[in-house]
């Protein structure tokens, strides 16, 4: 049950400056209640996944689009979304930020050039 490393692929995520993006990455998860993660129901790893995707997407809707980070440390404050499934997430490599072109990131291309 420890520590394990959660890949994610094709997540979509919304910044805070309303920008939807899609994210590839990896995430370190660890079981930090035994009981919550029992009672996940799914696979074992599929709290873990949904713990990681909930982390992630916490982390870019408190971020801008230019202020995204590619390795984010969440050890401080980490695991206030997903401590229900009893995991945590210590951290983060985005690995691929992919921004598709919508009305949301002309918006926001409009908003940077004023």
């Amino acid at each position: 049950m420890g520590t394990s490393d959660v890949g994610i692929l094709w997540l979509d995520a919304v910044t805070r400056d309303g920008v939807t993006i899609t994210v590839n990455g990896a995430a370190r998860a660890f079981v930090a209640d035994p009981v919550a993660y029992a009672a996940y129901p799914g696979s074992p790893g599929d709290a873990k996944l949904a713990a990681a995707e909930a982390e992630i997407r916490r982390y870019v809707g408190k971020h801008d689009l230019s202020r995204l980070s590619k390795r984010v440390d969440l050890a401080r404050g980490a695991g206030e979304g997903s401590r229900h499934w009893g995991v945590e997430v210590a951290l983060v490599a985005i690995t691929r930020v992919e921004v598709r072109r919508r009305e949301d990131l002309i918006r926001w291309a409009e908003r940077l050039a004023s």
